[in-house]
């Protein structure tokens, strides 16, 4: 006989989905049920909901957005045994696009252009944006290279480059790879512990009497090695050649490791020691090199405060309505630490750091306002006073002075800066500063006798620049004198292969590292960074 137990089991089995209280419980099926299977039914429900969101067209304005995902093209191997070109070839080989590029589609709200300035007329610092560094990185992870369209509307052979530009700055390249320190540095005297049998394989000595540097200039040697290799296209994070992405991550290793931190506001964010006499120059070509690779790797977490900290240290130190000089806040101004400071600020500017637009905005007011100051009438601009010869090192060159001072160096860092500013190439003031550009092209020409040398690849870099971003007839003519003393005084063979001999004028302080790496990034010259005005090329 049943029990009163299995009787009143029996007579509440159909209310069972309903406890005392009335509140829905469990049905027997669902408790029954294995926890996977549950879980996996409720998965379920939820895909099927988010496909229905997904394709409401009354969630808001998206757009289906195709993304083209490409092969990154590695670079060929580097030969230092095969004979680079020396002639000027108006053809070369462009990177090869994918046939058939994978597509993927991605949904994504339609979001408006952010206004770029656009006055060109008016001295002001809107354009710095519009002149960016060129940061095109291809979606498979790469960074674009030399061959492409990577500023704007030029390339490497729409605006004068060649094959054997190319060929000069890989073969530079190669060289800063082999003589990189283990710390992830170049060292201005001490790279030759990196050449082959321990010393540097110089064949002629009578031409020069050493190719080290001074030590104090390590930072700033390290910087410009790193901007050759950014310019090249490559990153600490992407490349086409995986090597330079290496050489680039132990730079930016040590680059971090000497960067002071302080609660000392003149000294913190600073890149390297404060015992050189020049390290303002260090700091702000370091804050540049710095400054780009965050521009192009978008590598916030690893370089963006550190970035920082070096932009806010450069707009502390420079003097109220001018620029700067070796000291925070001397007093002093030079136009040589001011041309580096204004190109490390523009680099940052398209950092999307955290600081005020209004402090790059004055800073860039004041360097031009500096400019105008040191601006003789004939266009010349000075070092410290308007139309003066510039600095000289006459206590290590010898007696009389061995180089030229007609060389208008200081006059192309003002015509580079007024034209990133935004200041019309049609302005008294640039047309006259090009006019003296163009009067000393690039000539390699040393020493003999009574005639100086012309030799000043600082000057080439920033002339090249400047007259770069001017354009028309004038770039063609200044473009041919750079290529033929770039390209025919570059070493061939043994260790040296790729550098130029440190024989210019500030040659001796940078020594080779210094010299090698300014000479591979005017031959990028095409590529680096977009020009500011339209319809100005040759």
């Amino acid at each position: 006989m049943a029990s009163r137990h299995d009787d009143q089991y029996d007579d509440d089995r159909y209310d069972d989905e309903y406890d005392e209280t009335g509140e829905f419980e469990k049905p027997n099926w669902l408790t029954q049920m294995p926890y996977w299977a549950v879980s996996a039914a409720l998965h379920l429900v939820l895909l099927v909901i988010l496909l229905l969101f997904a394709t409401d067209p009354s969630l808001g304005d998206k757009k289906e957005v195709a993304i083209v995902v490409k092969t990154v093209q590695k670079k060929p191997e580097y030969d230092p045994e095969r004979e680079r070109s020396m002639e000027r070839k108006e053809r070369i080989e462009r990177d090869k696009q994918v046939e058939k590029p994978v597509i993927q589609k991605k949904i994504e709200e339609v979001t408006p252009d952010i206004p770029k300035g656009t006055d060109l007329s008016n001295l002001t610092d809107t354009n710095f944006e519009a002149t960016s560094i060129n940061t095109a990185i291809g979606a498979g992870g790469g960074a674009s290279g030399a061959y492409g369209l990577r500023s704007g509307r030029g390339s490497l052979v729409v605006e004068g480059g060649s094959q054997a530009t190319e060929e000069a700055v890989r073969a530079a390249l190669e060289w800063l790879r082999r003589h990189q320190s283990p710390d992830g540095s170049w060292k201005a005297a001490g790279f030759t512990k990196m050449s082959k049998g321990g010393k540097s394989r110089n064949q002629n000595h009578e031409r020069y009497p050493t190719d080290k540097g001074w030590e104090e200039h390590d930072v700033g040697v390290t910087a410009l090695a790193m901007l050759a290799f950014t310019g090249y296209g490559h990153t600490h994070r992407y490349g086409a050649i995986p090597e330079y992405v290496d050489v680039l991550k132990r730079a930016v290793r040590y680059m971090k490791s000497v960067q002071v931190r302080s609660n000392d506001p003149i000294s913190n964010g600073r890149y390297g020691s404060e015992e050189a006499e020049q390290w303002i120059y260090n700091h702000a070509i370091a804050t540049m090199a710095m400054g780009e690779l965050l521009v192009m790797s978008n590598d916030v977490i690893g370089l963006k405060k550190s970035v920082t900290n070096a932009v806010k240290l450069i707009l502390r130190a420079q003097n109220d309505g001018f620029g700067w000089r070796y000291e925070a806040k001397s007093g002093d101004n030079d136009t040589s630490v001011t041309g580096w400071m204004v190109l490390a600020l523009k680099t940052a500017k398209n950092a999307r750091l955290d600081i005020p637009a209004r402090d790059y905005d004055k800073s860039f007011v004041d360097s031009l306002n500096w400019f105008n100051r040191v601006t003789a009438t004939n266009g010349k601009a000075g070092y410290m006073v308007p139309g003066d010869e510039g600095s000289r090192l006459a206590d290590v060159h010898a007696d009389p002075y061995p180089f030229s001072k007609e060389v208008t160096c200081m006059t192309a860092v003002s015509v580079l800066c007024r034209l990133f500013a935004g200041e019309s190439r049609k302005s008294a003031q640039i047309r006259k500063g090009v006019d003296l550009l163009m009067r000393e092209p690039p000539l390699w020409r040393q020493q003999k006798g009574r005639v100086l040398s012309t030799i000043n690849i600082y000057y080439w870099y920033y002339g090249s620049y400047a007259v770069f971003q001017f354009g028309g007839p004038s770039w063609k003519k200044w473009n041919d004198a750079m290529q033929k003393s770039l390209l025919t005084s570059q070493r061939r063979g043994g260790d040296e292969d790729g550098s130029w001999d440190p024989i210019g004028e500030w040659g001796i302080s940078g020594g080779r590292v210094y010299s090698t790496a300014i000479g591979a990034m005017t031959l990028e010259v095409y590529y680096r960074f977009r020009r500011a005005q339209e319809g100005v090329g040759f």
